[in-house]
């Protein structure tokens, strides 16, 4: 049976390795000196600012978004009777009922003329 033997390296290339391992190490030295720095308040509260400032922004675009396509909360209240000028899918929803309710009377009529009854 064979025993293998690793060779040797020379002596310029066992520096070489050194060389770099250490300088691999200074590198990871200094990037946890820099990752366990305590953060400067200043930069993190303006970091956080900005990220609500931007979902407030969001939000308010949402709530347009809504109050344009459903139409405001209370807007298609029944004693204002000015929701014939909005456009929203409220308004054309309680306008379409609205119709239903005067064609209903009309309807049950017309079944009874059909049946043979009195309206």
């Amino acid at each position: 049976m064979r025993c293998w033997t690793i060779p040797r390296l020379p002596h310029a290339h066992r520096s070489a390795v050194k060389v770099i391992r250490r300088m691999q190490y200074f590198v990871a030295r200094r990037k946890f000196q820099q990752a366990r720095k305590p953060y400067d308040v200043r930069d993190v509260i303006e970091q956080y600012s900005q990220g609500h400032l931007n979902m407030m922004v969001r939000i308010k675009e949402l709530q347009r978004r809504l109050d344009h396509s459903l139409g405001k909360p209370g807007m298609f209240l029944p004693e204002k009777g000015v929701d014939k000028e909005y456009y929203t899918i409220g308004a054309r929803l309680i306008r379409l009922e609205d119709k239903v309710w005067t064609e209903v009377p009309k309807l049950v009529c017309d079944c009874d003329v059909i049946m043979g009854t009195d309206c």
